[in-house]
């Protein structure tokens, strides 16, 4: 909205930040990207809506070290970095089933063929 421009990604999500994410009375953390999807709808933590701004910016800041494959939350990467290291902590909570998955929507899916 403030039809500034930036050359470098930085740039941009430094302006962002810095300029327009800040908190609004009774609606919280409001984006006001033209063309988001969210409506107005806002956030009750500033970290949120850092996060919900990478989907505009489409900043990826956290690399895998392995691929370098990148992700806009670290909570992305650490569920692909499983892909690297094989680890499937979601047991599959059926009795007799021994089946493991590396993610907790993995599991979902395969806990509905019990039922």
């Amino acid at each position: 909205q403030c039809n500034q421009f930036f050359d470098l990604l930085q740039d941009l999500v430094d302006h962002v930040n810095d300029f327009h994410v800040k908190p609004e009375k009774d609606v919280g953390y409001c984006c006001h990207w033209e063309g988001c999807a969210r409506h107005g709808r806002g956030f009750n933590a500033r970290y949120k809506m850092l996060i919900h701004i990478r989907t505009h910016t489409n900043e990826k800041p956290h690399r895998c070290p392995t691929c370098n494959k990148s992700f806009s939350r670290l909570e992305n990467l650490k569920i692909h970095n499983r892909s690297h290291t094989g680890e499937k902590p979601y047991i599959c909570p059926y009795e007799g089933c021994n089946k493991r998955y590396s993610n907790s929507s993995d599991r979902f899916k395969h806990t509905r063929t019990h039922y």
